[in-house]
């Protein structure tokens, strides 16, 4: 089962957050899928606008902490650098509308997401999350910017 799903529909192309079980929070590989299928929405001329949305309950709980975790916390800036900048920047540079459906709960890089696309819906049930400030960060990939 992937991480993220994506298929092309009338022009639209359509990425679907795929791990409901963990809130679709990302682990590395996900986020690499995810900045791989934005790059084939941006070059493919058959795809006229980008449609972002998840599966389950929740859109996006962010990092999954149980991957991120290390005691000395050196990968904590080499996973934003390398994971979650590169989506932020791909969503401001592709010059299709990509719309972010959100469903449930969007949290850390999943509320900067939602925050970087052109148009973001949200359901009644939605909340958009910035926990950084209870563990003495600032948001991080465009997290303050987008607001």
């Amino acid at each position: 089962m992937s991480n993220i799903n994506f298929k092309i529909d009338n022009g639209v192309g359509i990425i679907i957050l795929n791990r409901p079980d963990k809130f679709n929070s990302f682990v590395r590989q996900m986020a690499f899928d995810l900045q791989a299928r934005l790059d084939e929405c941006e070059k493919n001329p058959e795809v006229r606008a980008i449609y972002i949305t998840a599966e389950g309950k929740a859109f996006c709980a962010g990092q999954d902490l149980a991957e991120a975790i290390d005691p000395k916390q050196t990968e904590l800036p080499k996973i934003v650098e390398e994971h979650y900048n590169p989506i932020i920047e791909r969503l401001r540079k592709i010059e299709k509308p990509i719309v972010c459906g959100v469903n449930g709960v969007a949290a850390g890089a999943g509320a900067n997401i939602a925050l970087a696309c052109d148009i973001t819906l949200a359901a009644k049930s939605a909340s958009f999350i910035q926990a950084f400030s209870k563990i003495g960060l600032i948001p991080d990939s465009g997290g303050t910017y987008y607001l």
